[in-house]
């Protein structure tokens, strides 16, 4: 009776038959006190419908796909102390509410606890955690998870505490579309002197970008390069942008090199183009960084002390 109101909120692109089974297995919950909002992104194969007629959630309607970043528009029907920010393509441990909640009640200097991803299909760890290199490139952690560092840079879905979403009036960058939403928000976090908990009891089942990959790859390498590198500028001090933007920028011409080397030229130019747009957009990000940096509570040793290079030059899943 005492558990804290949860709104989970599941952001949804014609995937009807997705949001069908993610929300049965919400309906399994051990965890009950909670709301749910479906975020449409303008979907054509009845999933508003569908929705519409389910008992007791919410719709949020978006006039055109806005990405993951669409999410946002459900934030004003939120009533809960906690959000659970959620792909469609997901399936939820009946214990995994309990425990991410039960890790954030537990922390006051947490503003978000991640789950522990598992393939759906065959059970395999997809994320047993995240890293974030110098380099701005990202990705996840192999291993069981138990070992796995407790505090992580960011993740794509968790719980989060809405007081800290208000402070920055969105989740999810608006202009992010998709990719690298995620790290931009787990930076944010730490640039208000909060942290995001990692938990491994708190199981999800992933299909793994079953929506996303309706996405060109060329679009998607675009829009990740894009979004990390303004992520960069937007995040870092001065003084931290000026000494790795060497570094940066190099990863980035080792990227487009390997890519020629490997006749995958829709991805090297699909980098270059990324790469212009920052330029060609760069008073725009400036903008950006000056309304980010109103929220700086601590220095960029804080926020770099979830850096690592260790797995950059490593195999990880993308």
């Amino acid at each position: 009776m005492n558990n804290p109101k949860v709104s989970i909120v599941i952001v949804n692109y014609n995937g009807k038959n997705l949001l069908q089974h993610l929300l049965k297995s919400i309906s399994k919950s051990a965890y009950k006190n909670y709301e749910i909002i479906v975020v449409d992104n303008n979907s054509s194969d009845g999933s508003r419908e569908f929705a519409k007629g389910y008992n007791g959630v919410k719709l949020a309607e978006n006039k055109k796909n806005l990405g993951y970043s669409g999410i946002n528009s459900a934030l004003r029907y939120c009533k809960g102390r906690y959000i659970l920010f959620l792909n469609n393509d997901m399936e939820l441990d009946k214990n995994c509410i309990a425990k991410l909640t039960e890790a954030l009640e537990s922390d006051k200097d947490a503003a978000m606890a991640a789950p522990k991803l598992v393939n759906f299909y065959d059970n395999s760890l997809k994320s047993g955690g995240t890293w974030a290199s110098r380099s701005f490139y990202n990705g996840h952690i192999r291993g069981n998870g138990k070992n796995n560092p407790k505090v992580i840079p960011y993740l794509g879905v968790g719980l989060i505490k809405r007081d800290f979403v208000k402070k920055f009036g969105y989740l999810f960058d608006p202009d992010y579309f998709i990719y690298a939403e995620d790290l931009d928000l787990g930076l944010r976090i730490r640039l208000a002197g909060k942290k995001v908990l990692f938990e491994p009891n708190a199981l999800m089942l992933h299909m793994h970008a079953a929506t996303a990959k309706k996405s060109g790859k060329p679009f998607t390498t675009f829009l990740m390069e894009r979004n990390l590198l303004t992520t960069f500028f937007k995040i870092l001090s001065l003084k931290s942008i000026f000494l790795f933007a060497p570094y940066v920028l190099t990863m980035r011409l080792l990227a487009i090199l390997r890519d020629l080397a490997a006749l995958n030229i829709s991805s090297a130019i699909a980098r270059l183009k990324a790469l212009l747009w920052i330029a060609l957009n760069f008073n725009f990000i400036l903008k950006k960084r000056r309304e980010a940096q109103k929220m700086r509570k601590i220095g960029d040793k804080f926020i770099l002390e979830v850096f690592s290079e260790r797995y950059l030059f490593r195999p990880f899943i993308v």
